[in-house]
């Protein structure tokens, strides 16, 4: 085995455990506000930034089936977060919006991951921390690009979610 064969598997290695560590920190972000899951929190960015939206269009966006966006739409309008009505020109569409207090807990989120942020990436000057965004930008297009997927809805989610 070649010595770049160690250096990949110590990065894939490495950038798994950064993934499971991050995965953590949104758990707990979201659950500080009183959501069940990331999933929720990316809902609500979407509806926060882009207004009203029909659940097909939501299920389509995040990549997950009819029946689990459903339940997390569910979950959101139990807790307060969102509010769901029929369209008026189709009864069949479901349109979902943000309510007063989903804003709010968007905008903790987004406040409380900044910091969050911040923390994580303390030990990187500026150099290194435009340095790693090039090179995870860089790796991230090589496997989006081979899994037949568009770069731009990635830039649109970091957008989004403050990331």
């Amino acid at each position: 085995m070649d010595s770049n064969s160690n250096v990949r598997r110590e990065i894939i290695l490495q950038t798994y455990r950064a993934s499971l560590l991050l995965d953590k920190v949104g758990r707990e972000l979201a659950a500080e506000q009183g959501l069940t899951s990331k999933q929720q929190w990316f809902i609500l960015g979407m509806l926060y930034h882009e207004g009203e939206q029909a659940l097909r269009d939501l299920t389509r966006n995040m990549l997950v089936s009819k029946q689990n966006m459903t339940g997390m739409v569910q979950r959101l309008r139990q807790g307060g977060y969102v509010a769901t009505s029929e369209d008026k020109m189709d009864k069949r569409i479901t349109l979902v919006s943000i309510t007063d207090r989903g804003r709010e807990a968007y905008e903790a989120l987004v406040s409380s991951s900044r910091e969050r942020n911040r923390d994580t990436f303390a030990d990187f000057d500026a150099g290194e921390l435009q340095e790693l965004r090039r090179l995870m930008d860089k790796l991230v297009g090589h496997l989006m690009e081979k899994n037949g997927m568009s770069s731009s809805s990635r830039e649109e989610e970091e957008e989004e979610h403050g990331h």
